[in-house]
Parts: C-alpha cells; structure tokens; sequence
C-alpha cells in the first residue's frame, strides 16, 4: 500500500516576494496612472491629496496655493522691422496722419506734436520707427498708460503709420527747442563715452544724432526733462518692459538717481 506524500506549503519567502512584487505593482499604477491623472486635471496640492483626487474623492486642500510661485505671461514688444513692415513706411501718408495728430494727439502732445507739458513727452521730429512701435506697443498692452490706452485702441494699424510718417517729417520742434548750459563734464563723458567700469555704454552710441541705433530708438535732444527722467526711472523699477532685449532696463538700473536726474536735464537742453 503506497502512502500519499502531501504537497509542501509555499515557504514564505515565495509569499514575501508576491507581497513585493504586489507593493511595486500598486505603486507603478500610483506614479504612473493616478498621480498624472490628478496633475492634468489641475489638482494643486500633496501627493495624497493628488491621489484622493484623481480617485474622485473630495478632500480640502491642505497646502495653500503661493500667488508668488505661479507663473504669470509677460507682455513683450511684438514689433518686428521686418521688410514688409519697412515696405508700409513708404505707402504711409503724412497727410493723413497730420490730421489725426492734429484731431486726437495735439490735446496732449501740443500742436504739431511739440508738448508744453513736463510730463508729455514732444513727439516730432522723431523717426517713423520710434513712434509707431510706441503706438502699437500701446496698443497691445506691451507699454501701459491709462490716457494713451483707450485713444490707440481706435487706431487701426495703416492709422498708425501715417501718425508716424507725419510727426517723422515735422521739424516744427527744432526751432522751439531751448538752448541750455553745456552739461557739466561728469554727465558730458557719460553721454559720449559711457562708464566701461560699469559695464554702461555711451547714450550717444543710441541716442545720439545719426548714430545709427537700433531703428526704435527715440531722439532724446530737447525732450521734457521731467518725462525722460520718469521713462528713466519706470525702466530702472521694470515697470516699462517694451525695450527690446531689455536694453535701457539694463542700463537704467546702473544710473544713481542723480545722474538719471542731470542727463535727462542735459537732453532737454541739447539741440
């Protein structure tokens, strides 16, 4: 008579290496599965939390969100002196921004765009470039000013070309300029030759007459001191971001109050 040998029970290190192989399984699913499930349903909270509810469970939030740590879009200069955008200055008509200026602009920036005001800034006499990127960084939010806002939002885009084919060709302000002190020698060498200490360049190698700058950029010779000196201190603070490449903000941070207060006097008195 055979004798039945009963079959052994699994030992428990077979057990030990289900449980495991169980546990990785359930966290594959977690991190893999459940936890991104939650993070594209804009959940913001802890992990358990995330897990709770990408389950459909409700649960508080228990960390409160950081205003400061979201991400907030920046509005940048928009304006490209591309070819096709070069070939418009050249269809622009003058006469037609002339009557817009004299209409809508002249109650601010005075007739012909020459300002009476400190805090206006003159617009003849600068180039097409300079004011139209102004007009359509106004209009896109890119540059911020509660007066200039609602006036460019009716200015369609050919109007704003012939505002600034207008005020380019007006040389009305030249002849209205005043005629200062020479800048003493410390803001004269600042303007010519910068500060390389600083790593500052030379305002004239932008602002100057024909130095051949960036197509944006605005002549500064008799602009309202007071005007200049808020542009200087809005770039300095960040508060205007429509510089390309955050050119004049870089350099407006490295000017003492002082000297943003004597050059923006020294331009206003330069013809």
């Amino acid at each position: 008579m055979t004798q039945k040998i009963p079959k052994p029970h699994a030992s428990w290190e077979v057990l030990a290496g289900g449980a495991v192989v169980g546990l990785l399984a359930i966290a594959a699913v977690m991190a893999f599965v459940i936890v991104p499930l939650g993070q594209t349903r804009g959940l913001t909270d802890d992990p358990w939390g995330v897990i709770c509810g990408a389950l459909g469970i409700s649960r508080p939030l228990t960390v409160p969100l950081d205003p400061k740590a979201t991400p907030r879009a920046l509005t940048v200069s928009s304006v490209v002196f591309e070819p096709k955008l070069l070939a418009r200055f050249e269809r622009a008509s003058a006469q037609r921004g002339g009557m817009i200026v004299n209409q809508t602009c002249s109650v601010c920036h005075g007739e012909n765009g020459v300002s009476t005001l400190g805090t206006t800034p003159s617009l003849a006499d600068q180039s097409a470039p300079a004011i139209y990127k102004q007009l359509r960084d106004y209009k896109t939010g890119a540059r911020q000013n509660l007066a200039m806002a609602p006036t460019i939002k009716a200015l369609s885009d050919r109007q704003m070309l012939d505002v600034a084919a207008y005020l380019s060709r007006n040389h009305a302000f030249g002849s209205l300029r005043k005629r200062w002190p020479t800048p003493d020698p410390e803001i004269q060498a600042l303007m010519k030759n910068g500060d390389p200490a600083r790593n500052l360049a030379a305002c004239e190698a932008c602002h100057g007459v024909n130095a051949g700058g960036p197509l944006e950029t605005p002549r500064l010779y008799g602009q309202q001191q007071e005007y200049t000196l808020a542009q200087l201190q809005a770039f300095a603070r960040g508060e205007r971001r429509n510089d390309v490449y955050g050119r004049m903000r870089t350099v407006a941070q490295k000017l003492t109050p002082d000297e943003m207060s004597r050059l923006a006097e020294a331009y206003q008195g330069l013809r």
